[in-house]
């Protein structure tokens, strides 16, 4: 007999025992399966290429975010991290799978870049490895791998770690574009997240209500030749959490 829900995160980890082990993208154990989606470095996925996004790139450039600690979440291969160290940010990254950490430590190598790469579940880092405050919180597409109940988690990570006057910006999957639109109770009855969830602008709103948004809108289609990455089916969102937080 199980009598053992004494807290949130208890409550939390049955909630994602409710999902089919393949359908794990979040915790330590399913970095496996981001470890064989970044086993060959070659394959044609777009955002596998050495290039900031262009949303990164114009924030930096229009002075919206300026040089501070930055955590980059589900850092990938390391493109936005290593973008961030060179534009003079002290960068955190982490991200579930060591073969996307090892290879964004051999593309810092190549280019120089000090940034500290951690592998592991950037919940379970928080106020450990990961110890703010961060000045910039930077996801580009984990947030719309987690299943609804882990946007508590999601949440509280920027409670604990985002600075008074920092910023969260994120790029997610937009409603009418890519993702699923399944209520998100139904993901519950499926036992899968369908390759992600989609959000709409309105609901990004609400979810981060306590910041204050500073610029959200589609991603710009960047051109194969584009020192820039970008795709339309993406929204990217820029808030502000106030001085006083």
């Amino acid at each position: 007999m199980d009598r053992n829900i004494r807290t949130l995160e208890d409550v939390l980890t049955l909630l994602d025992g409710l999902f089919a082990p393949e359908a794990d993208r979040w915790t330590a154990d399913g970095a496996s399966w981001w470890d064989s989606f970044y086993a060959d470095r070659a394959k044609p996925v777009p955002f596998f290429v050495a290039k900031p996004d262009e949303n990164l790139v114009s924030w930096l450039d229009r002075g919206l975010l300026t040089p501070g600690r930055a955590l980059d979440l589900g850092c990938g291969p390391g493109r936005n991290a290593l973008h961030l160290a060179a534009a003079g940010f002290e960068v955190d990254a982490v991200d579930l799978s060591p073969a996307a950490i090892a290879w964004a430590q051999d593309r810092a190598a190549e280019t120089k870049a000090e940034v500290r790469f951690l592998c592991g579940n950037a919940f379970a880092l928080a106020d450990t490895a990961l110890a703010g405050p961060y000045d910039l919180i930077y996801d580009s597409g984990c947030f719309h791998h987690l299943p609804p109940h882990r946007r508590l988690s999601y949440l509280a990570l920027l409670d604990r770690s985002l600075a008074p006057g920092g910023h969260l910006a994120l790029t997610c999957f937009a409603a009418g574009a890519m993702g699923s639109e399944l209520d998100d109770r139904d993901f519950y009855r499926r036992s899968g997240l369908q390759g992600g969830l989609a959000y709409t602008p309105d609901s990004l709103r609400t979810l981060f209500s306590p910041l204050t948004e500073r610029e959200l809108r589609r991603m710009h289609d960047e051109p194969p030749h584009s020192p820039h990455f970008g795709e339309p089916f993406l929204w990217t969102a820029l808030f502000r959490r106030g001085d006083g937080q």
